[in-house]
């Protein structure tokens, strides 16, 4: 999000957590039905104009999902929807990702209670390694494109049991959202939400070989400096990368590997 929606959702951020520790919420419940809002807005072309459209009066959106929200879901669900579209903001999905990252952060909250942010940040960024690694995962969630609950019960199937039932929830959601993102970077971006919450950047360090214990306390010492905080450092060894490294921070990409300084040589010489 950017400009106005950056800001709004700044503001509905901080509201959220105040709903969060009120007594009585349940924040699995409260997140399942802000992703279910979502995409019930989602399912209405009409609805979607409605809350989104920026001529549009505070009280007009207010009305409209206390009509169709009222009676339905939580207290604190409501709140926070009804806060959502009081805001004003830059797109028109910008309402829709805003209801999903206010769940994201009711889970995301829920892990740091139990003292599970941590494993949760790792097991997501491991998964959506495992989704690019594997030609036939990848293939079944294209083939799912359309069905985007079915993508869900293989993230079920995969991970039940086998992570911690937050990671299980986030994925999930992560990929049975129907947006042109491809699943595996869904997954990364609710990773890098569990970093933020921690105040720490996630970066991707590519390799031809691994580090060893001394040039990662480097590296970290230098994206640390460059960035002003915590780096945390997922380090990958990949056939891609030859010589060098390879290194994304958010949207920032460092490319220092042997084929793309050749690449920038040899456009050098063309200009």
């Amino acid at each position: 999000m950017r400009g106005t929606s950056s800001t709004s959702f700044a503001e509905v951020a901080q509201q959220a957590q105040s709903v969060f520790a009120t007594d009585g919420v349940s924040l699995d419940s409260t997140a399942d039905e802000l992703f279910a809002i979502a995409d019930a807005i989602d399912s209405s072309n009409q609805l979607v104009r409605l809350l989104s459209d920026s001529g549009r009066g505070a009280e007009a959106k207010e009305a409209a999902v206390r009509a169709l929200l009222t009676g339905k879901v939580s207290d604190a669900a409501l709140g926070l929807t009804l806060g959502v579209v009081s805001h004003r903001w830059s797109e028109q999905e910008d309402i829709l990702d805003a209801l999903e990252r206010l769940g994201v952060l009711a889970l995301l909250e829920q892990s740091e209670r139990e003292s599970s942010l941590g494993q949760v940040e790792e097991e997501l960024f491991q998964f959506s390694r495992t989704i690019d690694d594997s030609a036939e995962l990848s293939s079944s969630f294209d083939d799912a494109r359309e069905d985007p609950s079915a993508r869900g019960n293989v993230v079920r199937t995969l991970l039940e049991g086998r992570a911690n039932r937050l990671t299980t929830a986030l994925a999930v959601r992560a990929v049975s959202r129907a947006v042109e993102l491809k699943p595996s970077r869904r997954v990364r971006e609710f990773a890098e939400f569990a970093s933020e919450r921690r105040q720490r950047l996630l970066a991707v360090v590519e390799t031809s070989r691994p580090l060893d214990e001394a040039q990662q306390s480097r590296l970290g010492t230098v994206l640390a400096r460059i960035y002003g905080r915590e780096v945390q450092m997922n380090l990958e060894v990949s056939q891609d990368v030859v010589g060098g490294l390879r290194i994304h921070v958010g949207d920032d990409l460092y490319d220092a590997t042997v084929l793309a300084r050749l690449s920038q040589a040899r456009e050098h010489l063309v200009s």
